[in-house]
C-alpha cells in the first residue's frame, strides 16, 4: 500500500472504533476489559500536505478539524456569564477528534488532559470559580457541571497531527501520548503530490457499517491468533509498548469482525518504525 492508502485504512479503523463502548478480551485467568478506540498520531515534515489529509478525513467522516487546541478548548471552559461551554472532547463523542498542529510541548496545557481522555475517555476537573449547573447526557455518556466541579465520560477516537520533531522531545508526557497512539511517520510520493496538484482526492475510505455504539468481545482463540501474528516480529518482544501493540490489533479485529493479517502487519510495522 502507498502512503495515502495506509492513512486511509488506519483512519477508517480509527473512526469505526469510536463506536466500541467496551472491548472485552478473553484470557486464561479471566476476562479483561479495556478501551476499544484506536488513536493515530500523524507526523510529517513541512510540505507533506498534512492539512489537506486532515481535511479529507474530516470531509469523509463528517468531522471538524481543530487546529492548535488549548486545554480549555479540549475539556470545556467558563464563559463571562458563568456558563460552562463543553469542549471538543465532548462535542466529538462517537466520532473522530481531529487535532491539527497539536503542540508537542510537554508543558502545554492540552497534553495532560488529553492523556487521560485518550486512555479512559473520562475527565474530571475542580475549580474555584462559580459556574451554572449543567448536565448533558447521551446514552452512556455524560457531561456534568456542579458546585466547583466538571466531569465527563465521553468516547471518541483521536487523529493527532504535527510537523514538529517529536523524536527530540524528552518530555515524559509526550512519550505517554505517543504510547497511546499508532504513530504514522510519512512522506508522500511524487505521484501522490501530483494528484493533489491536479485537484484529485488523495485518499479513498471504506464505508463504516456501524450506526450506534456496541460492546465488543474477542474470544480466546482469536486473541491467541492475534498474539501469534504479532509474535512473528521478534523485535517487538523487546518493544516497551508490546502489549499495547497486541491491544491495537485486538481493536482492529473488533472493528473488522475478522482476522486481517495485512492490517496486523501494518500496525506492527508502524509501531516498529515509530
Amino acid at each position: 500500500m502507498n502512503t495515502s492508502e495506509i492513512i486511509s485504512k488506519m483512519a477508517f479503523l480509527s473512526y469505526s472504533s469510536a463506536f466500541i463502548k467496551t472491548l472485552t478480551i478473553e484470557e486464561p485467568k479471566g476476562d479483561y476489559t479495556t478501551r476499544g478506540v484506536l488513536h493515530l498520531f500523524l507526523r510529517a515534515d513541512t510540505g507533506s500536505v498534512k492539512t489537506t489529509i486532515m481535511s479529507e478525513i474530516a470531509r469523509n467522516f463528517k468531522c471538524q478539524v481543530v487546529p492548535d487546541i488549548t486545554g480549555s478548548g479540549l475539556v470545556g471552559t467558563i464563559d463571562k456569564n458563568m456558563n460552562v461551554v463543553p469542549g471538543h472532547a465532548w462535542l466529538s463523542r462517537n466520532k473522530l477528534l481531529l487535532l491539527d498542529e497539536f503542540s508537542v510541548d510537554g508543558n502545554s496545557s492540552s497534553v495532560l488532559p488529553l492523556l487521560a481522555l485518550l486512555e479512559n475517555q473520562c475527565y474530571e476537573k475542580h475549580f474555584g470559580r462559580f459556574a451554572q449547573a449543567k448536565k448533558e447526557k447521551d446514552k452512556d455518556l455524560i457531561f456534568e457541571v456542579g458546585a466547583g466541579f466538571m466531569r465527563m465520560k465521553t468516547r471518541f477516537s483521536a487523529i493527532i497531527s504535527t510537523m514538529k520533531m517529536i523524536g527530540k522531545s524528552r518530555s515524559e508526557s509526550i512519550e505517554a501520548l505517543l504510547s497511546r497512539c499508532i504513530v504514522i511517520k510519512y512522506s508522500l510520493s511524487k505521484e501522490e503530490l501530483d494528484k493533489i496538484l491536479d485537484g484529485e482526492r488523495l485518499m479513498k475510505f471504506e464505508k463504516c457499517e456501524f450506526k450506534k455504539p456496541f460492546d465488543a468481545k474477542i474470544k480466546l482463540a482469536d486473541f491467541m491468533k492475534i498474539r501469534e501474528c504479532v509474535n512473528q516480529y521478534p523485535a517487538l518482544n523487546e518493544h516497551k509498548h508490546y502489549l499495547r501493540i497486541v491491544g491495537d490489533c485486538c481493536r482492529a479485529f473488533a472493528v473488522l469482525g475478522k482476522h486481517d493479517e495485512q492490517v496486523y502487519f501494518l500496525i506492527t510495522k508502524l509501531h516498529q518504525e515509530s
